[in-house]
């Protein structure tokens, strides 16, 4: 029931990838979420993994084939539950069907048993806390449960006593051995729940800060995920082409006229100039040449060492951006000379930005601000795209959590299992089922429009789907405005600068600098609203915890 792999010799490393994402605390979460979280498995699997044709989003601040690969290990894992729990109950069906039945309403009894205890537990409460009871449905709720747990034990009697007889027969060998076999093995289908369950809470605790997970099983699939982590093109079907990098916080654009600097001298300073004689007839400079000038510079702040002059784990790229419902090239990498034909005509579906992009909180918090320079109509458009993308989801934080390991976790895993066992066993065929088809690649359902329409981008980030989109307290709040400002405010006095050198006026770069540096409150995005004051989501409610 394991995943077939092809043996490959691991791939080289990404070239952008500091920090070390095999390693960040995001990595280690997304893949204790594996185990944790089954709908977050699951869906990694079906909408990313398992879409052969459909191309991968980046992944920020983590390793994507890392938790792709825990994402396999532990649906293997339920598989190997779900698929033991089905074949025990078929042998004990086949030996002695009434051992089977003894099971399934044992099984009965105590989910009956729990959901009264739940009831009684509820109303005890509620009478403690002087809170108002439920008059009308309680003691329905109370009968039904009551009439219920009295028929599932009638039944299971009469069914037990017929197993015992069975199992006395084939022990004095006055009936069939197999008989008395399938009354040993439909119980042990109820050990196998909490065997798996410490089994799985020893995979969650290889991702504490010191553990060792086990390495990947490198297959043709897996390296292809990670060439496409590698290149400088994203291939996106939706809306933003931001894909993986969170949720837009701020954005922000203008145009700048190339026109000559006022001259210095009194007298034409009085005579004046016509605007129409100042612009350039030809613009002084190539898009390709100052979007090389900002980039340059920017790096800069990730070579220096000291903690003034650098900002720490920025990386500096240049990413292309094509949407797949157009029409263009379905590639990850574009060439050098691609590129500067993108940069220099922007006009197709394809975009160049830069990625300035700042990793922190361990991979937990990544700020990334995309800059877009264009060159047209001789004039200079200069637009700024911020991004966030919050901490992972609480649940999967466990394992740096007091208690989330050692002892008192593994207690805490068998009580669960044990608890959880009736329903483990009575969904195990689906879910087996469910897994068998996952596995041959057609879980996702989204074959046929992507053939019809030949819409092959990126739809979904597994970095995405294993957040929730609060900040954990103001400090992070506080380091994505800083990180934004700081990078904003370079870009703009590199652009300063470089139109300096070249005898343009700046005027008008200079009262849109004042504007966008001061304003609080810039953008709402789709989700997440990223102020000096706030950070909210669409309906207003704060994500800082």
């Amino acid at each position: 029931m394991t995943q077939q792999t092809t043996e490959v010799a691991p791939p080289p490393a990404a070239v952008h990838s500091p920090p070390s994402a095999e390693t960040t605390s995001a990595t280690r979460y997304l893949c204790a979420g594996a185990y944790i979280d089954p709908y977050f498995r699951d869906r990694c699997l079906r909408e990313v993994y398992y879409q052969h044709k459909r191309f991968t989003a980046p992944s920020y601040g983590f390793d994507l084939v890392t938790v792709l690969e825990h994402c396999l290990r532990a649906r293997n894992l339920t598989t190997w539950r779900d698929a033991s729990i089905v074949g025990m109950l078929a042998v004990a069906t086949y030996l002695n069907w009434v051992s089977t039945a003894v099971l399934g309403v044992a099984l009965i009894c105590l989910r009956v048993t729990a959901a009264a205890w739940r009831l009684a537990r509820d109303f005890m409460g509620r009478a403690r806390a002087g809170t108002a009871v439920d008059t009308t449905k309680s003691p329905a709720r109370a009968l039904l449960l009551l009439l219920g747990w009295a028929a599932a034990w009638i039944v299971l009697i009469i069914l037990a006593s017929k197993a015992a007889a069975s199992a006395a027969a084939a022990f004095t060998g006055g009936g069939s051995i197999t008989s008395g076999a399938a009354l040993l093995v439909a119980p042990a289908a109820l050990v196998l729940p909490t065997i798996f369950a410490l089994w799985r809470q020893k995979r969650i605790e290889d991702f504490t800060l010191h553990g060792q997970p086990p390495p990947i099983r490198w297959n043709a699939r897996k390296q292809t995920i990670l060439e496409q982590q590698a290149g400088n093109t994203v291939v996106y079907s939706n809306f933003e082409p931001f894909i993986g990098a969170g949720e837009v916080v701020s954005t922000w654009g203008f145009a700048q006229r190339l026109v000559h600097k006022q001259p210095n001298d009194l007298v034409a300073g009085l005579r004046g100039t016509a605007e129409g004689e100042r612009e350039f007839d030809h613009p002084p400079f190539t898009a390709t040449e100052i979007v090389g000038y900002v980039r340059r510079h920017l790096r800069e702040l990730t070579l220096d060492t000291s903690a003034e002059v650098s900002i720490p784990d920025l990386t500096v790229d240049d990413l292309i951006f094509q949407s797949a419902r157009e029409d263009g090239p379905r590639t990850t990498v574009t060439a050098p000379d691609e590129m500067d034909d993108v940069i220099r005509n922007p006009t197709n579906p394809a975009r160049h930005y830069l990625a300035c992009q700042v990793v922190s909180w361990g991979g937990d918090v990544v700020t990334t601000v995309y800059v877009h320079i264009a060159v047209q109509g001789r004039s200079l458009y200069l637009e700024v795209t911020s991004t966030t993308m919050a901490p992972c989801n609480e649940r999967y934080r466990i394992v740096d959590a007091d208690g989330g390991t050692g002892p008192w976790a593994w207690l805490r895993a068998a009580n669960t299992a044990v608890r959880e066992t009736p329903r483990t066993i009575v969904r195990a065929p689906g879910r087996l089922i469910r897994s068998l088809i996952d596995m041959t690649g057609r879980g996702s359902g989204t074959g046929r429009s992507m053939s019809r329409r030949k819409d092959y981008g990126a739809r979904v980030s597994v970095r995405q789907m294993g957040t929730r989109d609060k900040l954990r307290n103001f400090t992070q709040r506080q380091d994505i405005l800083k990180f934004r400002r700081l990078i904003e405010s370079r870009v703009f006095a590199h652009v300063l600068d470089f139109l300096d050198e070249h005898d343009v006026d700046t005027s008008e770069v200079r009262a849109q600098r004042a504007t966008v540096l001061n304003n609080n409150g810039i953008f709402v995005g789709h989700d997440m609203t990223v102020t000096d004051g706030s950070v909210s989501n669409r309906t207003g409610e704060p994500l800082d915890g």
